[in-house]
């Protein structure tokens, strides 16, 4: 054989193996290098915009949570705590969860979310406080979360805030926010609490 043809054969298998590396990147989910203590592990990323969506943002307690939930049923939450005064020997976390809803489970809540009025809500709502016990003036107590819910079903494309309202029962329920958002915060907060840790990584 001669060197052209080697040359030439070799080049061919070079242009398959870069064509196969490339269907691979075109057609497999998008993943994040998650860089722990430990061996770095890799977290599958949905390519697409998920269907329902919260941020959860506590201000004073440097606190940030995000689920994502797919249509495929596919579920991500992402923890992140100690973003208010990180030192280098404590410094701010991210935990990344994951899960899966069976077809059932998730077109319950699609079908509850469609049904539920929230396409009918302001974009945004700001709880107006509330007199302090025994105080006087205008003394008035409030909360520092935020919360940001995303619906992207067929019926319903829309994102609703609000801000300040108080919890009775340490974030089990914020009864005080606009109906329905306190029964969705309650339904996805148990779809939280569901998943598994797959990685943790420090915040740099």
């Amino acid at each position: 054989m001669t060197n052209k043809m080697k040359l030439l054969i070799g080049l061919l298998v070079l242009g398959v193996a870069l064509l196969g590396c490339g269907t691979w990147f075109l057609f497999s989910p998008p993943m994040h290098l998650v860089e722990t203590t430990g061996t770095p592990q890799l977290v599958s990323l949905p390519d697409e915009t998920p269907a329902v969506a919260e941020e959860l943002n506590y201000l004073m307690r440097g606190e940030n949570d995000s689920l994502s939930i797919y249509a495929d049923g596919s579920v991500i939450y992402i923890e992140e705590k100690g973003l208010r005064m990180p030192t280098p020997g404590h410094p701010a976390t991210r935990t990344w969860k994951t899960g899966k809803l069976t077809p059932e489970e998730l077109n319950s809540l699609m079908d509850y979310l469609d049904n539920s009025g929230f396409e009918k809500l302001n974009e945004y709502y700001q709880f107006p406080g509330k007199p302090i016990e025994g105080g006087t003036g205008v003394v008035i107590t409030s909360g520092d979360g935020s919360f940001k819910f995303t619906i992207n079903s067929d019926r319903i494309q829309k994102t609703v805030t609000s801000f300040g309202y108080l919890t009775p029962d340490h974030d089990e329920t914020y009864p005080d926010m606009p109906s329905p958002l306190n029964e969705i915060y309650r339904r996805l907060r148990i779809i939280a609490l569901s998943t598994q840790e797959v990685a943790k990584e420090n915040i740099q």
